[in-house]
């Protein structure tokens, strides 16, 4: 299973269809570890790397939320709050002036990517020279909890910061450092939350890593391969994407046929691959056009505030959560993702209509590896 695949079986609780493989998985690690009530939960989102091995024989139902926050702020928003902030994609060098703000309130979902697509169209990235690197840190709240049945367990929420460092040659040595920045903030559950501890925080949840191709963990199975077209952090997938809208459309709906290619799994599908901040410019404009595409899509908040910054929030709406992505009407800008609970949320301790998350991505470049370049 690649990480495609991975991030599709987390999407909804509708969309899950559980291997028999992983059910065997299952009962030989519960057999193991006497522990069959407490299953820890898992990021919706994660790389192959990511996930304890014991989860991954499980094939533990979870899901990752992510709330950015904007620095150096350190108090966490509650699930009532007014929208967090998180860090932003820096705009491109070479971005086009600042044109007049329009009325989003006036513009349909398709006009406002459309738009987007057209402003990105004028951009261009910063070019990483070799021997330099492409820098990318996400600024998250990451859930993690226990769940001890269909309708137990509860939720916390936890700070963390990553920044990767990734050679303009992919197959040079690639940096990853992990930080836990909080885990106190309670989200939710079926018992208060004097009843139910803090997870543990693992050996992958924070350290630093390196690695040739990115492949941070070489006895990780599945074996991550160095070029890997179907592996949205190593740059072969971007440069073997099509730069044709509908093409475009009709790749999202080949990678997610396995889920029925649903707009609410397209939508969300298009969202992660923004999220991992590697997509070129040109071929970001593109990926605007062919989100256009996606029946359903509406402008849910005409300002949507995130880490400072002013965007505009599309989204689609299902019965487990909301998905939002965030751009700025004015450049064009990806600034970031924002998740709130439906009317059914996923965890049934949950109440419909919190918001579960948002986040934000920053991209620059660095001269060496593990180099911070200035905000």
């Amino acid at each position: 299973m690649n990480e495609l695949d991975e991030t599709l079986e987390l999407l909804h609780r509708e969309a899950r269809t559980a291997p028999a493989d992983l059910s065997a998985a299952r009962a030989r690690l519960l057999a193991e570890f006497d522990t069959a009530t407490v299953h820890p939960l898992r990021p919706k989102r994660f790389r192959r790397f990511a996930l304890p091995v014991a989860a991954a024989a499980a094939g533990v139902v979870a899901v990752t939320v992510v709330v950015a926050q904007q620095r150096p702020v350190a108090p966490a928003p509650g699930p009532a709050a007014a929208p967090p902030a998180g860090s932003a994609a820096t705009p491109p060098t070479g971005s086009s002036p600042k044109a007049a703000s329009p009325d989003v309130r006036l513009m349909s979902a398709v006009q406002v990517l459309t738009r987007a697509a057209d402003l990105t169209v004028g951009a261009s990235d910063r070019p990483v020279a070799p021997g330099q690197f492409r820098y990318v840190a996400e600024h998250t709240w990451v859930q993690r909890g226990v769940q001890t049945g269909d309708r137990t367990g509860y939720t916390y929420l936890w700070e963390q910061e990553v920044d990767r460092w990734i050679p303009a040659d992919e197959h040079d040595v690639w940096q990853e450092t992990r930080r836990i920045l909080g885990t106190g903030k309670f989200l939710g559950g079926s018992v208060p939350q004097s009843q139910a501890p803090e997870p543990e925080i693992t050996d992958t949840d924070q350290g630093q890593w390196q690695g040739r191709c990115g492949d941070f963990f070489p006895k990780a199975k599945p074996a991550k391969k160095c070029g890997d077209a179907s592996d949205w952090d190593s740059p072969a997938f971007y440069a073997a994407l099509p730069h044709d809208p509908a093409a475009l459309y009709a790749k999202l709906q080949q990678l997610t046929k396995g889920r029925g290619s649903t707009p609410s799994v397209m939508f969300h599908f298009g969202i992660e691959i923004l999220r991992a901040g590697q997509m070129p410019a040109q071929l970001r404009a593109q990926w605007y056009r062919a989100l256009a595409k996606i029946p359903g899509i509406t402008v849910l908040a005409a300002e949507a505030n995130l880490d400072g910054r002013t965007g505009v929030a599309l989204g689609l709406t299902d019965r487990h959560e909301i998905r939002q992505l965030i751009i700025d009407p004015v450049t064009g800008g990806f600034i970031g993702e924002r998740t709130i609970a439906g009317a059914e949320p996923d965890q049934p301790w949950i109440k419909p209509g919190t918001e579960l998350g948002a986040g934000a991505i920053t991209t620059a470049v660095a001269g060496r590896l593990g180099e911070v370049p200035p905000k």
